[in-house]
């Protein structure tokens, strides 16, 4: 096997991209990560004991979202090399960086600030959606010739592989993401929740669709758990809602196992937290979009809603409970690690090759 370096946007918080280097780290053995920042205490402790560079000094690593203007020169002046081939983590900024050896560039998802923008921009000051707006086009053309670059594309679902295909007009292959339990152990939260509950696992962002899941618990006559950073703020035990912010992975396997129901309500380009809770026998209820259409198997590990409505999503909610654990585990490790190393190392096997 090729010496792998691995490359990712940036580690500064817990999300579905970066489990997946986490779990690459793992999988190849790889020990350097070369990224743009890293907050350690904001992101995974397995980054800990790897060799992270980064180019923007850790004082200011917490900020990186708000150097949006200077991202693009910043990224083009980080270095990749020193392995035999890079294996790149992107959603929008890895793919730019310099690369002194052959790459593979996974795509979670095509930049949402450049080619979703609704999703991305809703969250934004007005200052800085004006100030987006009239950078698009300059981004979009530096966007495009960094992952022409690469020595090939892969996609982590259909659903990307065709905003791939939209927008840059190269052909990805589809391997979905690893995924493993979260956790060896699972450890109860330290606040008081209901017996019976949902849980949704979502970021601070607007296309995460957390109002909708929240109406639909209440339809569904579950109280819901919100699980990542942000979630505190929609705090009301009084509503049924209990936001408990950023946990560790034993909590989160601890929620997982006991939640009536995981809920997807978001536009997700896979949908991880879906298979993470079938993993620990928990079914998912989730809208009948992007990822989730490869994530959950009707009948199986979950049910999609039939509209994109609380009352909708509610339906899909009380099909979903009356799924079989055992079902939902057998269904969540056909996404495991191992199949997900193999189909990726034929592929940078390929691209040595070829350099």
């Amino acid at each position: 096997m090729p010496e792998v370096i691995l490359a990712h946007d940036y580690l500064v918080q817990v999300g579905g991209a970066e489990r997946v280097v986490a779990e690459w780290a793992a999988g190849f053995g790889a020990r350097r990560i070369v990224t743009l920042a890293h907050a350690p205490g904001s992101t995974f402790d397995e980054f800990d004991d790897l060799d992270v560079r980064a180019t923007i000094p850790s004082a200011f690593a917490n900020q990186v979202e708000w150097m949006l203007p200077a991202l693009p020169s910043i990224a083009a002046r980080t270095i990749v090399d020193g392995g035999d081939v890079a294996l790149v983590s992107s959603s929008g900024w890895a793919h730019r960086f310099r690369f002194e050896i052959p790459h593979v560039v996974y795509v979670h998802s095509p930049a949402r600030w450049l080619y979703a923008a609704d999703d991305y921009r809703m969250r934004l000051s007005r200052v800085r959606r004006a100030g987006l707006t009239l950078s698009t086009p300059l981004l979009k053309r530096g966007d495009l010739e960094a992952m022409r670059r690469a020595g090939a594309v892969v996609a982590n679902s259909a659903v990307t592989r065709e905003r791939i295909r939209t927008c840059y007009g190269i052909e990805s292959i589809v391997v979905h993401p690893p995924v493993e339990p979260v956790a060896p152990v699972a450890v109860a939260p330290d606040r008081e929740l209901p017996a019976e509950f949902a849980v949704i696992v979502a970021r601070d962002r607007g296309y995460k669709n957390v109002g909708l899941a929240v109406a639909a618990a209440r339809l569904a006559d579950l109280p819901i758990v919100i699980v990542g950073s942000g979630s505190q703020a929609l705090d009301e035990p009084e509503s049924g809602v209990f936001g408990l912010g950023r946990i560790g992975d034993a909590e989160l396997c601890w929620l997982y196992r006991h939640a009536a129901v995981v809920i997807g309500a978001g536009r997700e380009d896979f949908g991880l937290t879906v298979v993470e809770a079938s993993l620990e026998g928990t079914p998912a209820a989730t809208v009948a979009a992007g990822g989730y259409l490869e994530t959950v198997d009707p009948g199986v590990n979950g049910f999609h809603a039939a509209s994109e409505t609380p009352a909708g999503l509610a339906e899909a909610i009380l099909l979903a409970r009356r799924l079989d654990a055992e079902a939902c585990r057998a269904w969540g490790r056909t996404f495991g690690r191992d199949h997900h190393v193999a189909r990726l190392t034929d592929v940078i096997e390929g691209v040595v090759q070829r350099a």
